[in-house]
């Protein structure tokens, strides 16, 4: 048997990727990776832009159309089932194969993005983007995969590269759960609880560290598995926005152990427990 992190070892864990049906996750994984860590470098921020463009798309049209939504989507709805009737687009989705382990990788990689994103003040809006713009396109790329082998003349079901062992019911079900799943913690603010929750012990020995020495830590700086910037000492405790937060104005964190900081500023923070606060800066916009 093959000792756990041996050369042996990882190419048995890695030979799947080595597939194409692999190869999208693993481009996807690569760039949500340099996302995470280089939260001010060039493929968070084109990733940060394509939510705000993609955000502003929607908005659009739904504030323009808003008068005519629901008719709008009685109508949609009615051509859709139409569609369906048709015996041709009944045989095609009949040829449909269940997602493969590529389309459950992709949903996997693009909801943790999400809940990492949504993990700090302000939320993280270069993970954000990669996470929903991977789900927008995810069913296209599928429903046109499938369409391919169709015309090709192979039967999907049994030619699908990356279909691993999973129940049919299972794959059909296993993206939807997850979205769900993805939803209810971010409604609930869990991620960001959750992971402030874990990080409090370091970032109250970070925050006493700078307490005492009366001066702030260089910038960019690592802290409980932060990357923060902008420390300052104000109102008798210290404050540090969360490189990567928002997109118009800094959000970060506040540390007050003698109480909460001076009335003129009280609007830019939000309690949270004990000597801690939520921290946003002025918009920029």
């Amino acid at each position: 048997m093959n000792s756990p992190f041996s050369a042996a070892w990882w190419a048995t864990l890695l030979r799947p990727l080595h597939q194409p049906g692999y190869r999208g996750p693993l481009v996807l994984s690569l760039l949500l990776t340099a996302i995470a860590l280089a939260p001010e470098g060039i493929a968070h921020d084109v990733a940060a832009v394509g939510l705000m463009a993609a955000g502003m798309f929607l908005w659009v049209p739904s504030l323009l159309l808003s008068d005519v939504a629901v008719p709008l989507a009685v109508a949609t709805t009615a051509a859709v089932a139409a569609l369906v009737a048709v015996p041709a687009v009944q045989r095609a989705l009949r040829r449909l194969g269940r997602p493969g382990d590529s389309v459950l990788l992709g949903c996997a990689f693009a909801a943790a993005a999400i809940l990492l994103g949504f993990s700090i003040p302000g939320q993280d809006v270069g993970l954000l983007g990669a996470g929903v713009l991977t789900l927008l396109v995810l069913p296209f790329a599928w429903l046109a995969r499938q369409i391919h082998l169709a015309r090709r003349g192979r039967d999907t079901a049994s030619h699908r590269v990356g279909t691993g062992r999973l129940p049919g019911l299972l794959r059909w079900t296993a993206a939807p759960l997850l979205l769900v799943g993805t939803v209810l913690l971010v409604h609930h603010d869990v991620p960001q609880q959750a992971r402030f929750a874990l990080a409090r012990p370091a970032l109250t020995s970070y925050a006493e560290q700078i307490l005492s020495a009366e001066t702030t830590a260089g910038s960019p700086d690592h802290a409980a598995g932060y990357l923060v910037q902008d420390a300052q000492l104000v109102d008798g405790g210290m404050k540090f926005a969360i490189t990567g937060s928002g997109f118009f104005a800094h959000h970060g964190y506040a540390y007050f152990p003698s109480g909460a900081p001076a009335s003129v500023h009280r609007s830019w923070y939000e309690h949270l427990d004990g000597p801690w606060y939520r921290w946003s800066g002025p918009d920029h916009l």
